[in-house]
């Protein structure tokens, strides 16, 4: 009996050639999405659970705010991990992962300029799983001078993994010796490095102060411990050692701190949850949200329904087709129950060839899919084992969703009206294709909608006036050179035509992740009085190169030593200290640095327009730039003149070379790192698009198919009325109406639910563009369009269709 179903539903398939091939395809598109949204969740959701104790591993996170500005940061005061070990039972070990930027290396084999770079303590070992190839854990991390690399990095600087002993230099003159090989850390870790350091050498390190926020802390906590616990001890540790330190470095206590509207917090946060759940300053590495993963998925899901309804619908249209084959089997003795089994057989059939057609498309899909999501997922985990098993369970489920009521609803009818033609239409039934296809569109017109105002937040960010010219400013890294390289290098390169001006400085205006200083107007030393400012070092060519303008004020003047005490301040600094007129007002922080405005800059956006504009001061470094060009002077910039900008670019090259041979030309654009900043919006709109482009598609061929089964059962109604003299306009507009209702219908219902979720979105951003109704017009109007032209070629040739012949038969 069970062969027979099989055997009757590829008949029936290979019999309805068309209509198969658009079931199957509108499935296979279904499936191929959702299985890409699956694979994209579970990669999402993976991060970090490669480590062992990964649900025993916890990040110290920090809450603080001063100067009437908070601060969320993945740091945590330079003591904190050991102090918590020594004083609080609860916790087994701690350890702590800093980056300083990147770093020249060298060997024998190669010299390039790294990224990957973590200084981590001896302790990183106990903490994380980080599989060593060779090499002692204990000791690895003990020796000033030790490094250690990863499989992949070895192999890249002295072509094996047997590296032990083997030396490389970092930034021409720190030799260091291999101590340990570990494997390549998982691409699902909040954390990257190709090389590890040891932390206990760094300056900020040695000095260990209470008020340092430079490292990220981790506590392995013991098995059993409830972490809450943990969070409330913090209040001890606020009174016994952050205390002190305000007293000694701010001249304020903890409680006059919170008296004055301020506060430092400490908590927890799971391991696992970092990636999806934390957006804080000094992360690691940029994380995402889970927010967007659940957006995915939810897609994945409703494209995947999409497809379910237009199985759906198309075999519910069908009926007239097998109304008089339920009439014969049920006048031969078939059952209800075998006619049920027949049809959600042939369901099976059909959904299990979309999933093979399905798995093809993922298969060529993939690559693409994996350069709009920036991962790297692999065939592989498809056909898996465990996700195979889950593949078909789901293939199951949904071969019974889309099969369920058209077997119910095929199997109901009465044998002597199905053999006699006359289906008995029961109320709803018809209603409910029209729901389908409601429910099909409004999901497309969402889609529309989301993508269409994504695009036009991302055109915003391009075009708004930042307050300096990103456009034709090259950046070159020169982070270890010494002051005499850069400064030769810089006068070298502005003797080229091509170059306008250039500038070294420590700050450009598309980093993140900067900490402010307190700072107080003149003779102030209430907290309430203070402003959060950061402090950038410059040159007085600063300006001029990345096109800021000044407000009021003078720019920096190099033959002018006073300048050495001089700050330039931006527009929102002066607001916030109240000063109407600032030039000559004097700024201090506590500690007694103090600094006399000079002028004021206008406002420039130098993060993302997530955020507002928050007050900047420009400062001169003359102390630091007795040595070499560290972390606060690392980048030289130049504003080119020219369209010419390859040949720009091989004559700066050739100045390097000549000033720092043995050295990599690294360089990037100013406008490409200003761009960089938005590249998960940039993924997110290209994800829309694809998402809405499919839904789209897979709807429309629905409509397709429907419009073809109702132009084919109104043929006879079609020829009466061309007989008696109806035009082919008049038939089409006739036939097309009909499914113009549930698409005009569907914009109704999906425009206020579209206008909900991308405002929730927009929340995101301080500067935004406005949600017009023009973007709700254009996508009702897009989706009309596309309805229209999906039914009217079904229409139109059924109105071409010779009358005589379709009413021959009667």
């Amino acid at each position: 009996m069970i062969r027979n179903y099989f055997k009757i539903a590829f008949r029936n398939l290979v019999r309805s050639k068309g209509y198969s091939a658009l079931t199957i395809f509108g499935l296979a598109l279904g499936l191929a999405v959702s299985l890409l949204s699956v694979l994209y969740v579970k990669d999402e959701l993976s991060y970090d659970r490669y480590h062992k104790r990964a649900g025993r591993i916890y990040r110290i996170n920090s809450d603080i705010s001063f100067s009437r500005k908070g601060i969320k940061a993945a740091t945590s005061p330079t003591p904190m991990g050991q102090t918590l070990k020594r004083e609080f039972p609860e916790v087994e070990e701690a350890t702590r992962l800093g980056k300083y930027g990147n770093h020249l290396v060298k060997s024998d084999r190669a010299t390039i300029r790294e990224q990957g770079v973590l200084y981590a303590d001896s302790t990183v070992f106990d903490v994380f799983t980080l599989p060593m190839l060779a090499g002692n854990p204990k000791k690895a991390l003990t020796e000033p001078q030790s490094v250690v690399v990863t499989a992949s990095t070895a192999k890249k600087y002295f072509g094996t993994t047997d590296a032990l002993n083997r030396v490389l230099i970092f930034d021409d003159n720190d030799v260091r010796r291999v101590t340990a090989v570990i494997d390549d850390i998982p691409a699902q870790s909040h954390f990257q490095a190709d090389f590890l350091l040891p932390l206990y050498t760094t300056k900020d390190a040695r000095v260990n102060k209470w008020g340092n926020h430079i490292f990220n802390t981790y506590l392995l906590l013991r098995p059993g411990t409830d972490p809450n616990m943990v969070d409330a001890k913090f209040e001890r540790i606020l009174q016994t050692y952050v205390d002190p330190a305000l007293r000694q470095f701010f001249n304020t206590s903890l409680a006059e701190t919170r008296k004055a509207g301020n506060y430092f917090n400490y908590s927890l946060m799971p391991l696992t949850d970092i990636h999806l759940h934390s957006d804080r300053e000094g992360e690691l590495l940029p994380n995402n949200s889970i927010e967007y993963v659940f957006l995915f998925l939810i897609i994945g899901l409703f494209i995947l329904l999409i497809a379910v309804f237009n199985f759906i619908n198309l075999t519910t249209a069908r009926s007239a087709k097998r109304a008089r084959e339920v009439g014969v089997r049920k006048a031969a003795g078939s059952t209800r129950t075998e006619l049920i089994l027949q049809f959600l057989t042939e369901s099976l059939v059909t959904t299990f060839l979309a999933l093979l057609a399905g798995i093809g498309l993922v298969y060529f899909l993939l690559p693409t899919f994996n350069i709009l999501a920036t991962k790297k997922l692999e065939f592989s985990q498809i056909i898996d084992t465990s996700a195979g098993l889950y593949l078909l369970a789901g293939t199951g489920l949904v071969s019974v969703l889309a099969g369920l009521y058209p077997a119910l609803y095929l199997s109901s009818f009465k044998p002597i009206a199905a053999l006699a033609g006359k289906i008995w239409v029961i109320p709803g039934r018809q209603s409910l294709r029209s729901y389908l296809v409601v429910f099909q569109f409004a999901l497309s017109v969402m889609l529309i909608i989301g993508t269409l105002l994504i695009n036009r937040q991302m055109q915003y960010i391009q075009t708004k006036k930042l307050g300096f010219n990103k456009d034709q400013v090259l950046v070159i890294n020169t982070a270890q050179s010494t002051l005499q390289e850069v400064t030769t290098f810089k006068n070298e390169v502005l003797r080229n035509p091509a170059v306008k001006t250039g500038t070294v400085s420590g700050f450009l205006p598309v980093t993140s992740n900067r900490w402010s200083d307190m700072w107080y107007p003149e003779k102030e030393t209430d907290q309430k009085m203070s402003v959060g400012m950061q402090e950038w070092q410059v040159d007085p060519d600063y300006l001029a190169t990345m096109g800021m303008q000044l407000a009021k004020g003078r720019n920096f003047m190099a033959d002018r030593f006073t300048d050495n005490q001089a700050v330039i301040i931006n527009e929102s600094a002066a607001k916030r200290f109240g000063y109407q007129n600032p030039i000559g007002k004097v700024i201090h922080k506590t500690g007694g640095e103090q600094l006399t405005i000079i002028g004021v800059v206008k406002d420039f956006h130098y993060e993302s327009l997530r955020n507002t504009i928050e007050p900047v001061g420009l400062v001169i470094n003359a102390t630091a730039l007795g040595g070499n060009i560290n972390a606060y002077l690392s980048d030289v910039s130049f504003r080119l003149n020219t369209i010419d900008v390859s040949s720009a670019l091989v004559s700066i090259e050739k100045n390097w070379k000549q000033i720092a041979p043995g050295r990599p030309f690294e360089y990037s654009f100013l406008s490409a790192n200003f761009d960089a900043m938005y590249r998960s919006e940039q993924r997110i709109g290209q994800l829309f698009t694809a998402f809405a482009a499919v839904a789209i598609l897979i709807a429309c061929l629905g409509l397709f198919g429907l419009s073809a089964f109702a132009a084919e059962q109104r043929q006879k109604e079609i020829g009466v009325r061309k007989v008696l003299g109806a035009s082919i306009t008049g038939i089409v507009t006739l036939l097309s109406k009909d499914f113009l209702k549930p698409v005009l219908i569907a914009i109704v219902i999906a425009s206020p639910v579209a206008w909900w979720a991308i405002n929730k979105w927009l929340q995101n951003f301080a500067y935004k563009v406005d949600i017009g109704w023009w973007v709700f017009a254009l996508a009702g109007f897009l989706s009309i369009g596309i309805a229209l032209l999906t039914v009217s070629f079904q229409s139109i040739k059924a109105a071409l269709m010779n009358p005589v012949k379709s009413l021959r038969s009667d």
